[in-house]
């Protein structure tokens, strides 16, 4: 091949790819031994800039903005960059980024675009807050969004978890993934747009406005809880060269920074809907977080970065379809105890009761759904990985032969 004709493959490639070669890698400003270097003098509690006050509060402070520029696209003060250490501290900012993002986002938005739309135009609720989700998605970048697409690419393509964790990584989208982020996006629109017109009342909150705030706080609720009880694996791809000191970098992610991360969620769900709804819901998110993390650990060996996405995703879902339900909940709960308190229970009796046979249906269906995986389903993730590595060595030892 000539010196031109290489060169025009070379323009070729260029003009074909989105981001040249290593210019991820490009973005970080040190080494990986000075990175490392700089996590261990984190991990030991030496930081460079001591143990002061202000020093301390200088660190708070970049931590919270490295959490701030990591996740929207608003920018940060200038002395701020994006260093490992100081984003996995970060990680019990999310929820408190999560709701100042979503008074941005709707307290303001919501005032102004929601009102616009749905009273000066007179569309309906569920197109103002199409152009709600939209304004939050080009904030954020579509951040959260990318990793729900990428999991669920992986979990939905993939075999074995090296082909998950190679699906993942590919910056192509397919179909479990456009599948997955269309579904999310219409399921948020349509909950956001029943919920309504937003009403600010203390502990007795009602509408979109609301609820927007408390579940972008309680979902991310979902990333410093995994990354705090799961395993951070180190992620494969063009981003791994900087991914990879978060497995190192997942123990400054303290409990008693997750317990700060709680406890301003519970606070801010408490404030808009009072103790018992707060407490139930932060529950809720903890619980699917932790179903989540099970996965996460079956299917991948512990959690990542587009695997945390996805699971704020769902959390985000889980949390706007627990505030939009939760008269019918506690209407059905009622209904409960009353047909079990009531003097000569009849099953036949509760039977009747539309909402509880709809429950029961729907608690059977995921009974059988479970055993029918658990009993008739595919191979175990890890026989699944032995067998593929089995046929790999066969595959090789072949080849040389020949």
């Amino acid at each position: 091949m000539t010196e031109e004709s290489s060169t025009a493959t070379s323009d070729r490639e260029s003009r074909t790819t989105v981001l040249s070669p290593g210019i991820v890698e490009s973005r970080n400003q040190t080494n990986r031994t000075q990175i490392s270097a700089e996590i261990k003098d984190f991990l030991a509690g030496t930081t460079n800039g001591g143990w002061g006050i202000l020093a301390l509060m200088k660190s708070e402070f970049r931590t919270f903005f490295t959490i701030w520029m990591f996740i929207t696209r608003l920018p940060s003060p200038s002395w701020v960059d994006l260093h490992p250490g100081y984003l996995m501290m970060g990680m019990s900012y999310f929820p408190i980024a999560g709701s100042v993002l979503g008074v941005i986002v709707l307290g303001l938005m919501y005032a102004i675009v929601f009102d616009f739309v749905n009273l000066s135009l007179d569309l309906p609720s569920p197109i103002a807050a199409s152009f709600l989700v939209s304004m939050g998605l080009y904030m954020t970048g579509c951040f959260h969004e990318d990793g729900l697409a990428d999991s669920a690419d992986g979990l939905g393509g993939g075999w074995s978890k090296s082909q998950i964790l190679k699906i993942m990584t590919d910056s192509r989208v397919g179909t479990f993934g456009c599948a997955a982020l269309g579904m999310f996006l219409l399921i948020k629109v349509q909950l956001l747009g029943a919920l309504g017109a937003s009403h600010w009342q203390l502990y007795d909150c009602s509408g979109a406005g609301p609820a927007i705030i408390v579940s972008q706080t309680v979902a991310r609720l979902s990333a410093p809880y995994l990354i705090r009880t799961r395993d951070y694996i180190a992620e494969v791809g063009p981003k791994s060269p900087f991914y990879v000191f978060m497995v190192e970098a997942k123990y400054l992610v303290s409990w008693g920074r997750l317990v700060i991360a709680t406890s301003f969620s519970l606070a801010l769900a408490c404030v808009m809907y009072g103790p018992i709804v707060s407490t139930v819901l932060i529950t809720v998110v903890l619980l699917v977080a932790h179903l989540m993390g099970n996965k996460g650990d079956y299917l991948l060996g512990g959690v990542m970065g587009d695997f945390l996405g996805s699971t704020i995703c769902v959390c985000e879902i889980a949390a706007l379809t627990f505030i939009s339900a939760r008269n019918g909940i506690i209407a059905t709960y009622i209904s409960i105890c009353d047909e079990f308190d009531g003097e000569g229970f009849q099953l036949s009796n509760v039977y009747q009761n539309s909402s509880i046979r709809a429950t029961f249906h729907f608690v059977l269906l995921s009974l059988a759904l479970k055993g029918w995986l658990t009993f008739v389903g595919p191979p175990d993730m890890y026989d699944r990985e032995d067998n593929k590595e089995d046929k790999d060595t066969t595959s090789d030892s072949k080849d040389k032969d020949n």
